[in-house]
């Protein structure tokens, strides 16, 4: 794959030859002070006002509650440090409304998250094989409704940006996307979202999965690809529905 889909996650991976794409933005230092509110805040409603929404998690939190190896039999899970994800940078659209998306390959979002956590995922062997389906969990918490705001800029964008468009990494290298497909979204959360963004590379692109549940005030993104075939992303349902369920689970204490 191109240098757009390679970069942070193998780091963690061990896998540096293989190429997978950098999942979405890493934490900013700014977060808090956009928000003008602090997490302490417990009370707010969901969109449908059905039940409260629990309080933001923090960091230490977060890292709980995602993925770990024992939660997921078949697949080998590997914790990523923050720098490791923040080192690719920031991707950015030449068109503002396919920003949303173009974000995903890089290492910051807007909104910008209060906290996140990394691990990567292998089907038991890939790593070592350099086959199979590999991927990354980023799980992050939002003040105010920096997680509802996120998923209405990703759904806007992905009707308008189907077509493909311009873009360059978190280094500046181009990085222009040929097709973002929608595809039907797993019945997780408050809301989500599933789609493929293909890299316009067509000698080393490949196509990367994505599934996107917000739960309340976090967002977990979950993206897949397949080695040994590019164009035919492997995202295991397994692997999201644990990550949700464990999520769901933290914020129920």
């Amino acid at each position: 794959m191109s240098k757009s889909v390679s970069r942070v996650v193998l780091a963690a991976t061990a896998v540096a030859a293989l190429g997978l794409l950098t999942a979405c933005g890493g934490d900013d230092s700014d977060g808090d002070k956009k928000s003008g509110k602090s997490s302490e805040k417990t009370a707010e409603k969901t969109p449908g006002g059905e039940k409260p929404a629990a309080p933001p998690l923090s960091k230490a939190a977060l890292d709980k509650a995602v993925l770990a190896k024992s939660d997921v039999k078949g697949f080998e899970i590997e914790t990523m440090t923050e720098k490791e994800f923040t080192d690719g940078g920031e991707a950015k659209a030449a068109k503002a409304e396919c920003q949303p998306v173009a974000q995903l390959m890089g290492a910051k979002t807007n909104p910008a998250p209060k906290a996140s956590a990394y691990v990567t995922f292998a089907s038991a062997g890939a790593s070592k094989a350099g086959s199979g389906g590999m991927g990354m969990i980023r799980v992050s918490s939002y003040a105010d409704s920096g997680a509802e705001q996120t998923l209405k800029d990703l759904k806007g964008a992905l009707g308008t940006c189907a077509g493909g468009f311009a873009a360059t990494d978190g280094t500046g290298d181009k990085a222009d996307v040929s097709k973002v497909e929608q595809l039907t979204a797993p019945k997780l959360g408050d809301e989500a979202l599933a789609f493929t963004v293909t890299d316009a590379d067509k000698k080393d692109g490949g196509t990367v999965k994505f599934t996107v549940v917000r739960s309340g005030a976090h967002v977990s993104v979950i993206f897949g690809v397949d080695l040994m075939n590019p164009h035919k992303p492997v995202l295991p349902e397994t692997v999201v529905s644990a990550q949700v369920a464990k999520l769901e689970k933290a914020l129920a204490k």
